[in-house]
Formats: structure tokens, sequence, C-alpha cells
């Protein structure tokens, strides 16, 4: 078969092996293109056969005409000619029709390819026309001279010569054409047998994964949720226990105000001062008791002095700071040692530690 470079149209032979290595890729040996030889198929021409030569029977010669000169003036001369039997004509052969030789193929390649995927292909020269055989003329008896033998025409028709190179040139364009890389080998994946996943270890993680974050939100929103639900405050304790700490009261500082509160010296000893004050819890929950913070200053508003009281210090005798500050007003009277400090004012301060 044959395929044709789109690029020089230049033609080649392939054979379907070369087709196959590297799925119909191939390089032109003239022009150095890439292409695909099986898009560019071309029909090999039909064998031309040499036409046989019909060769016409001799027929009787016509009595031969005197000739005549160009001028016409001189007298015609007529001779008395006995009629030469004429030998009969040898029989001719004709050959056999030979078959059209193969095309022949164009140069060679070199020894030497260049290391590219697609081979590459000599190109194939189409066939060359037949010899066209010319019809020898009848020789008749008024073209031939009087007293000459009439010669039979040569028919046989001229051999069609062979190149000899095309076996030697045929090998070497399927040397070009190899391919210079391997075909790709199959890649094999193995297959392993198909295992169900286990998906109860991931059940129980997500389940002690839940446990834990809900018992991190209780430690941290402990002291919420027993002012909103008191009865989790046991179990709420509990929980607590191993991690050494406490369910304590709720500390809002915000909720709590001083409402009224007076300083006066204590009449009868001199030094002393007498604070009395309304501590209110504006929460609708029990709250731990504050810390309360008393600042004396002078004429000028000078600090003179600063004392922190905590609950036990300010609660009335017999009264536990345990019990916590429920929602409410809780009346303080407390007796402050001035000493002989100036003091001719106050100001308070509630707080949580």
């Amino acid at each position: 078969m044959l395929t044709r470079c789109p690029g020089c149209a230049t033609a080649f032979r392939v054979t379907p092996d070369q087709l196959k290595a590297r799925q119909g890729k191939v390089r032109c040996g003239e022009c150095r293109h890439v292409f695909n030889a099986l898009d560019s198929l071309v029909e090999e021409p039909a064998a031309v056969v040499p036409p046989v030569v019909a060769v016409p029977a001799p027929s009787a010669p016509p009595p031969a005409e005197p000739d005549r000169d160009e001028a016409g003036d001189a007298p015609v001369q007529s001779a008395d000619f006995e009629p030469v039997p004429m030998p009969a004509p040898d029989a001719v052969e004709v050959p056999p029709p030979e078959a059209a030789p193969e095309p022949e193929l164009g140069p060679e390649l070199g020894p030497e390819l260049e290391p590219e995927l697609e081979p590459e292909l000599e190109p194939e020269l189409g066939p060359e026309p037949a010899s066209f055989v010319a019809e020898p003329a009848a020789v008749t008896a008024a073209e031939a001279s009087p007293g000459e033998d009439i010669a039979s025409p040569d028919v046989s028709p001229p051999a069609l010569e062979t190149p000899d190179s095309l076996p030697a040139a045929a090998s070497d364009a399927e040397a070009a054409a190899e391919p210079l890389v391997a075909p790709p080998r199959p890649f094999w994946v193995p297959s392993y047998p198909s295992v169900r996943p286990r998906r109860w270890p991931w059940i129980v993680g997500l389940l002690l994964a839940l446990l834990l974050l809900s018992a991190q939100a209780l430690l941290h929103f402990r002291v919420e949720l027993a002012v909103l639900q008191p009865g989790l405050k046991p179990l709420l304790r509990a929980v607590c226990a191993p991690f050494g700490c406490d369910v304590p009261r709720p500390r809002r500082a915000d909720l709590l105000e001083i409402e009224t509160s007076d300083l006066h010296p204590d009449p009868r000893r001199q030094g002393l001062l007498h604070l009395t004050l309304t501590l209110r819890n504006r929460a609708p929950f029990a709250q731990e008791l504050p810390h309360l913070e008393v600042t004396l200053t002078d004429t000028a508003d000078a600090v003179l002095l600063v004392r922190s009281l905590p609950p036990r210090e300010y609660l009335p005798a017999g009264v536990d700071p345990g019990q916590g500050f429920a929602a409410g007003e809780l009346p303080l009277d407390l007796v402050l040692d001035a000493g002989d400090l100036p003091a001719a004012g106050y100001r308070l301060y509630v707080y949580f530690p």
C-alpha cells in the first residue's frame, strides 16, 4: 500500500506491520514531516500491460506509377516491367505481455535515523509509463523502389527495464520505517479483594468525643447550669469532684448596688467611725457575698485610708458567709478605726476578687 506525505506530496510504500508499530505515525524521508500514514493512504496504480501489436497481412502491391518530375515538362517514358513475386512475410511472434514493473523507490534513507518516535519512510515513485510501440506502416509496392526486396517489419516490442535496486531499496525502506521506540507495555493494576470498612471504631470514637465535649461544656457552664437548673447541682458537683473543682454561686457584681450609706464619728470614742449602708442584690438568684472596699478622704478629697473588707468582717455576728446573698437587701453597720486621720469623706465599692 502507498501513503502520501501531506508536506511534500511524496509517495511512500508502507506495510501493515509498520503502520501497527506506532499507530500509523511515520516521518517523511524527504521533508522530515511527521504525519499519520493511515490518513494519507492512496491506491496503487494498476499494472500497465503493453498493447498487442497487430501486424496486418501484406496485400497485393498495386501497379507502380512512374515518378513525376516536379517541373512536369519532361516527357514521361514508359517501360515494361515484369511483376516480381513478393515473398510471404515471416510469421510475427508477439511476446506475451509482461507484468508492469513495480514502482521504483525514491532516494534511500541514510544509515542512521534521528531518535524520533515516528518511523521514516522512503518516497515511492509512481510507475513509469509503458513505452509506446509504434505500429509499423504497411510497406506497399508503390513505396518500394523496383527491384528491391520488401523486408518484414520488426514488430517485437522493446523489453521493459526492471530496476535492479528495487529489492535493496524496499528492504532499506522497511528497515527505516521500523519504530525507534518500543510500543508501551500494558500497565497492570493489581486488584485487591474488596474489604468492607469497619464502621464500629468510628462510631465508638464519635460517642467518646461527644461524651468528652459534653463533660467539658458541663464544667465550663456549671455555674450557669446550677442557676438555671438547681436540681443539677449534685450532678455537677459529682462531675467536678475528680477534677478538684466546685460549683460556686454566681458572681455578678453588675447586679449588686449600694442603696444608702452614711459615715459619722462615734460620740463616745474618739477616732472611731460608724459606717452604715444597705447592700441590694437585684439578681433573681442568690449570689456570693462580695468584698467591700472603703476609702477615707480628707477635705480636699485626697485618699487617707483604703481598706478591703471580706464578708466575714462586715457581716453581723452569727451570720454564715457560706449562705450567700439572696435576692433582696442586706443592711450593714460597720465600725472603722481612723485614729488621728482627719477623715472628712469616704467612697464605697463592691467587687468579687
